[in-house]
């Protein structure tokens, strides 16, 4: 009774210039203004520290080429793992609604409709098949644009993979809209958009090419990995560029593709985006599928715990430069070859565990006939500067499965309550071909308080 009366007593007190003197409101106006003010402050001050911590490199732990291997047969199990979570969570949800199908949806032959999309927080835009088209980069633009009209009035941010920190020390992870950066972004055309739009940016990735006497380094995640000319390294070719630079540019790549490596940067990239959270209305996160929707315990939307989320899906089919498609399937090879990656052995396990968990379900049936009438759609596509598009919200999931009951083992399942799917063809605006550059090495030395860990 003594706490209840003292905090009664307290709140009244509190409350007191309001109910008994009117006359000192702007007082107490001033008062949470100020108060406003702090907390802004603080806020900001701890997503600068944040930040600045992301970039600090004598923070980082080195270890060598051997002891990533180790690590990363560890996170191929913990994937693995995950898959089989996945096919479990499947098997449940069948189990507890045997009749469950999967919505049938209508393809359209248009220019998409997002207006759904923008009354979630979080829009994560998925960018799968392959990068380096044309037409996923300007389908971003387009859906920036769409964003900013819908919510004219936000403050909006950007997060992608493709904006690319590369060391420089006098660089911020984030970028205002106008603001001039030497982040490096794979695709410009996507950063100049978004500064026209008055949207700001966050670099999720990093790409420092760091060399210390014929030992390079790779920065993945909280690590720095070591590689010296000794170690097993798959080599990637890199025209016009010398060996210390190769060796450091293939091993930047097979590390980051790696299980360890995706694993690594989504820890990351989560960090970046929970330290500007609170700044923004609305935010965009643009990024490969397998960082989104490929890993299930470990995506991005379950590590920022977003209970609520739209999810935009882009399936490019333009085709992209052959030399970079030739890059890209020699990396693929030289990875599993390597055992750096394991996706077929990940692919397989999927595809067994799902064919075992739906065989003989409804569900197996009207997934069956979804994949056919998409597979019609797109044989019957006409205007292919347009995109063919279908949309599905929680509302007709559950329009299709009204007495769908959720396991309670997957209570805290993370669920997007709007998903689009988006197959391009062309560029919806022809773009400029971007000229092939062999980047100009900058050493940074790992220095004397690293080398002893390598």
């Amino acid at each position: 009774m003594k706490k209840l009366i003292t905090f009664l007593f307290a709140f009244l007190f509190i409350l007191a210039p309001v109910w008994g003197q009117r006359g000192k409101t702007p007082d107490l106006d001033k008062r949470l203004q100020i108060s406003i003010r702090t907390l802004t402050t603080n806020k900001n001050l701890e997503m600068q520290r944040t930040l600045r911590q992301e970039t600090d490199i004598n923070l980082l732990k080195v270890i060598s080429w051997q002891e990533f291997l180790r690590l990363n047969e560890k996170a191929k199990e913990r994937l693995l793992a995950s898959t089989r979570l996945e096919a479990k969570a499947l098997e449940l949800d069948l189990k507890e609604n045997p009749n469950m199908v999967v919505p049938q949806i209508e393809y359209k032959n248009s220019a998409p409709d997002y207006s759904h999309a923008f009354t979630h927080k979080y829009i994560f835009i998925s960018e799968d098949i392959s990068h380096d088209t044309k037409s996923a980069p300007q389908e971003v633009i387009n859906i920036l644009k769409a964003a900013r009209n819908a919510r004219p009035h936000a403050k909006i941010l950007l997060a992608q993979e493709f904006l690319i920190w590369t060391g420089e020390s006098n660089d911020y992870l984030l970028k205002k809209s106008g603001q001039k950066s030497e982040l490096y972004s794979s695709y410009p055309e996507v950063t100049q958009a978004a500064d026209k739009l008055g949207i700001d940016q966050l670099a999720l990735d990093d790409s420092i090419y760091m060399a210390s006497e014929g030992i390079v380094g790779v920065k993945i995640g909280k690590y720095i990995v070591g590689v010296t000319p000794q170690d097993k390294l798959p080599l990637l070719k890199y025209k016009g560029c010398d060996a210390l630079y190769t060796r450091w540019a293939s091993a930047d790549q097979f590390i980051g593709i790696s299980p360890f490596g995706v694993l690594e940067r989504n820890y990351q990239w989560a960090r970046r985006i929970k330290a500007v959270e609170p700044h923004y209305d609305l935010i965009l996160v643009y990024a490969g599928s397998g960082h989104l929707r490929n890993t299930y315990s470990n995506d991005l939307p379950t590590l920022l715990k977003c209970k609520d989320f739209a999810h935009i899906a882009l399936f490019p089919t333009d085709p992209i430069d052959p030399a970079v498609e030739k890059y890209y399937e020699t990396r693929f090879l030289k990875g599993e070859q390597y055992t750096v990656t394991n996706e077929q052995q990940k692919n397989q396990e999927e595809t067994r565990l799902q064919e075992q968990v739906t065989r003989g379900t409804t569900f197996k049936q009207s997934l069956d006939q979804l994949e056919e009438e998409t597979d019609q759609s797109y044989e019957n596509w006409k205007n292919k500067k347009l995109p063919l598009w279908s949309s599905l919200t929680k509302e007709d999931f559950l329009q299709a499965n009204p007495n769908h009951k959720t396991p309670n083992a997957l209570k805290n399942d993370i669920v997007s309550h709007c998903t689009y799917g988006i197959i391009l063809a062309e560029p919806r605006v022809e773009q400029e071909q971007k000229p092939e550059v062999c980047p100009a090495p900058k050493t940074m030395p790992i220095g004397p308080k690293h080398k002893s860990y390598i």
